[in-house]
């Protein structure tokens, strides 16, 4: 279950959007900048609006604008998603268990990141009963708001399931 969005996040991702719509319009930079600025100064205006049933309106009449004056074909970025790269190197991805199946000639030509490895192993084999208590006591009986893990409790300690991020694949290959 995804949190919801704020409603700065909101307006925030309807600038970003716009301001990328416009890219798409304006071929020339000088052009892009001009355009750029008006749209800036027109979301400043009403920066400080403290009644939120007026902001909201607001926002909806912006995101209304937005559908109106959108890029037929938008530029999109070519790793992004639709974009002519997207997902291309995923194949290099390899899970960190293929690892485990190396030759040792092969681990020797990486012999810092293979022995922080076994570090990382040790300490994962060493807290994963830790971590798997503290999240079953933070997610019982469906209390679960958001899809972000919870944060380490103590200074010092690892959050849950922290090793996905230390030993991730890498993006792309090098």
């Amino acid at each position: 279950m995804a949190s919801y969005l704020t409603h700065q996040q909101k307006v925030l991702r309807l600038y970003k959007k716009s301001l990328r719509h416009i890219e798409s319009w304006c071929v020339f930079r000088d052009k892009y900048r001009f355009y750029a600025c008006l749209l800036r100064a027109r979301f400043d205006e009403n920066k400080h609006e403290k009644d939120l049933m007026k902001a909201t309106k607001l926002l909806q009449e912006g995101e209304q604008e937005f559908w109106a004056n959108q890029h037929p074909q938008p530029y999109i970025f070519p790793d992004s998603p639709g974009g002519t790269s997207y997902e291309r190197y995923e194949t290099y991805k390899v899970m960190d268990w293929v690892l485990d199946y190396w030759h040792p000639s092969e681990k020797a030509q990486y012999p810092d990141y293979f022995a922080k490895r076994e570090q990382w192993k040790k300490l994962r084999l060493e807290s994963w009963d830790k971590e798997v208590a503290q999240l079953e006591a933070e997610t019982k009986a469906g209390n679960l708001t958001t899809e972000s893990l919870p944060p380490a409790r103590k200074e010092g300690d690892l959050p849950p399931l922290w090793w996905q991020y230390v030993t991730r694949p890498r993006e792309r290959p090098s």
